[in-house]
């Protein structure tokens, strides 16, 4: 190890290829020529570039981003999908990245590596959606690709990157997960005609919710214990009758009642209930399609979307635990995911470094 240069109170030191910025003793900084190396699965590779997005606002907890990187921008978005940050740089990470995407990395200012899980890789039309969970005292929020002959990374990890996940690929055909909790809805109805397993349909796992007894309706709460917090999934409605709907509800305190945030085929509008009741408003729902539905619930209100079509309602008090909500229909759900519904970090604008 050879010190080069003191700028203050900033020592610059090289070890082989390896140059490390210090102040005061503390490490700042570590830049490897040649390509860096130490990230898992290298398999003997190096990788060559990163996106680097600096953070302005330095995080005081943990919270979730997502990376979106299409054929010309990469942006930054919080959980409820605001753009943080965008800049027309993706071309360069299009010419490096491997094919199939093994060779994504995610680390912070000291190379620690992060937890993140790929939502979408599509090489061919260049997009991918990239999750991060970014730790309290980062200083910045890296992307890593360039690595030929790097494997799937371990960090890739959907139950650690969220605060629950499933997308029910590890269960058999015909399994109930055992998390679900079927749960009354006062006087809207019953949860005693509901029926759930897991079922192939489209080539993958999914998770069939229906109820075969008209009028059955329920939830299937979620396992998380935020106060404040987002549940994302993707639904379809496989077969139908009048009445039949899908989503996402969010339960009260006081009466252990729901805010129901719903799609309905038969009228193709979602709403919200509480006790002072429905708001409505017009969206097509038709079976055979699929439909990302997000229902986020902070402080005294709760928000359903459906695709873009949104609808909020202010609500007294709530325990902040959200489910799937069922009834009337046989929909099938693709994957359930729960973020923290935070946004502590703000960010500047991403660039291209080499390592």
């Amino acid at each position: 190890m050879v010190e080069i240069i003191k700028i203050g109170n900033k020592t610059l030191v090289m070890d082989g290829k390896i140059l490390s910025l210090f102040r005061k003793g503390s490490l700042l900084r570590q830049m490897w020529y040649g390509g860096y190396e130490d990230f898992d699965n290298a398999n003997g590779g190096v990788w060559k570039k990163y996106i680097n997005i600096p953070i302005v606002t330095i995080p005081s907890e943990y919270a979730q981003y997502l990376i979106e990187i299409d054929d010309t921008n990469v942006s930054v978005y919080n959980v409820e999908e605001t753009l943080k940050a965008q800049a027309s740089i993706a071309s360069e990470f299009w010419s490096l990245v491997r094919s199939d995407g093994f060779d994504i990395r995610v680390f912070d200012h000291l190379f620690n590596q992060l937890w993140f899980w790929v939502e979408e890789f599509d090489y061919a039309n260049k997009k991918a959606k990239i999750w991060v969970k970014l730790p309290e005292n980062s200083e910045e929020l890296n992307i890593a690709f360039g690595n030929e002959k790097a494997s799937e990374s371990s960090y890739n990890n959907s139950d650690n990157t969220f605060e629950f996940f499933d997308d029910f690929e590890s269960y058999a055909v015909g399994d109930k997960p055992d998390y679900f909790t079927n749960l009354k809805l006062g006087s809207w109805g019953t949860a005693g005609g509901v029926q759930y397993e897991i079922v192939e349909y489209d080539n993958k796992k999914m998770l069939k919710v229906y109820a075969p007894n008209n009028g059955d309706y329920g939830v299937l709460l979620i396992p998380t214990e935020l106060t404040n917090c987002i549940v994302e999934t993707k639904a379809i409605l496989v077969t139908h009758v009048d009445g039949d709907f899908l989503g996402l509800a969010v339960r009260t305190i006081d009466t252990n009642q729901f805010v129901v945030g719903r799609a309905q085929a038969r009228d193709n509008y979602i709403d919200i209930w509480d006790e002072s009741g429905r708001v409505s408003k017009t969206v097509t729902i038709d079976v055979g399609v699929y439909y990302n539905i997000k229902l986020t619930a902070y402080k005294d209100k709760a928000t359903l979307y459906v695709d873009t079509e949104s609808i909020q309602k202010t609500i007294v008090e709530r325990s902040g635990k959200i489910g799937i909500f069922y009834g009337e229909c046989d929909a099938r759900y693709d994957f359930i995911m729960a973020l923290k519904y935070s946004d502590p970090a703000t960010f500047d604008t991403p660039r291209i470094l080499e390592f």
